[in-house]
Parts: structure tokens; C-alpha cells; sequence
């Protein structure tokens, strides 16, 4: 989470994968006063002021998704700063869309 180059990889076996990363997100938000340094698992170290942006960036790409728009995000656009994030972030709406499927009553 909070990576300047990766985009939120969601955990799809969830029951709410979107709700429990904007829920993840809260928590950081709720912490970040207190924050001097971000250490992502992947990416660049930023200070306070890239915590606020990143969770602002990752909050904008799952609230996109859930809402069934197209993130405005360069992590997975054309310039994507790895060619095949792309992909994951295709992968993750089919999947998505799948769970939303299945949860229809028939």
C-alpha cells in the first residue's frame, strides 16, 4: 500500500475488497499527524506530505473502481512506470466484475 509506482493490489478473495482498502486507508489517514516518513513494501520513500498524496492517489483509484469509472492514475495508464501494471489493473476490474456477478440474486 501507499507505493508512488504501484497501484492498490486488491485482495479479490475478500468479501469487500474495495470496502476493506478504503477502510485500510482510513486507518492510515487516522495516523498520518503523527508521520514523519513512508516506507512502502514497493517504491520510494517519501516524507509526511507524499503520505497525504499517496493516500489520496490510492483512495481516487479504488473509489473509481467501485464506482465504475476509469482512474485517473499514471501508475496504470499509457506512462505506467511498469509495463505490465496495466494488466493487474485490467485483471482486477475482470475480477471485480465477476464477484459483482455472482453476488446478483438469480
Amino acid at each position: 500500500m501507499l507505493s508512488d509506482i504501484l497501484m492498490p493490489f486488491l485482495d479479490l478473495e475478500a468479501a469487500d475488497p474495495l470496502g476493506d482498502y478504503l477502510e485500510a486507508l482510513r486507518l492510515f489517514e487516522s495516523v498520518a499527524d503523527g508521520i514523519d516518513v513512508v516506507i512502502p513494501g514497493h517504491g520510494s520513500v517519501g516524507g509526511a506530505g507524499q503520505l497525504r498524496a499517496r493516500i489520496r492517489q490510492d483512495r481516487a483509484y479504488v473509489e473509481a473502481l467501485r464506482d465504475g469509472g476509469v482512474p485517473d492514475d499514471p501508475r496504470v495508464g499509457p506512462s505506467a512506470p511498469l509495463e505490465w501494471l496495466p494488466d493487474v489493473h485490467r485483471w482486477q476490474l475482470r475480477r471485480l466484475a465477476e464477484k459483482a456477478q455472482n453476488k446478483r440474486p438469480v
